[in-house]
């Protein structure tokens, strides 16, 4: 059985579910705009006002979060990271775990975007 920390913060050259991006990026209006547009459905309807709210964010790292469970990964509580992030661990079963394919494609689903976003805000968490 193993363990992972996944920590929801996504930015450019960091890995999408890490914590720890020394430098929140800034993003114009028309970057914004190109994300939104070229992501999935879920964070197009985030991303329409160009904000990510606090519950936006939290709903998006816990929805990346459920998809893990549905694919199998157990999961943890989500948890406050660094004053703006959340995170939550992971565990598996078996030698070689599941497949990086499942966190990818639950990050594509719900934060590539949205973190980004969200961390470029520089909007501590309330809650």
């Amino acid at each position: 059985m193993g363990n992972r920390p996944i920590f929801v913060a996504g930015i450019m050259g960091c890995t999408a579910l890490l914590a720890g991006c020394a430098i929140a990026p800034s993003f114009s209006e028309d970057e914004k705009l190109d994300m939104r547009d070229s992501t999935s459905e879920y964070q197009r309807a985030v991303l329409e006002d160009l904000i990510v709210t606090e519950t936006e964010y939290r709903d998006a790292v816990d929805a990346t979060r459920l998809c893990l469970q549905d694919r199998g990964w157990g999961v943890g509580p989500l948890e406050q990271q660094d004053g703006d992030q959340l995170g939550f661990t992971s565990s598996y079963s078996g030698e070689s775990g599941p497949p990086d394919e499942d966190m990818q494609a639950c990050n594509e689903e719900f934060m590539t975007q949205v973190a980004p976003i969200w961390v470029s805000q520089r909007t501590p968490l309330t809650r």
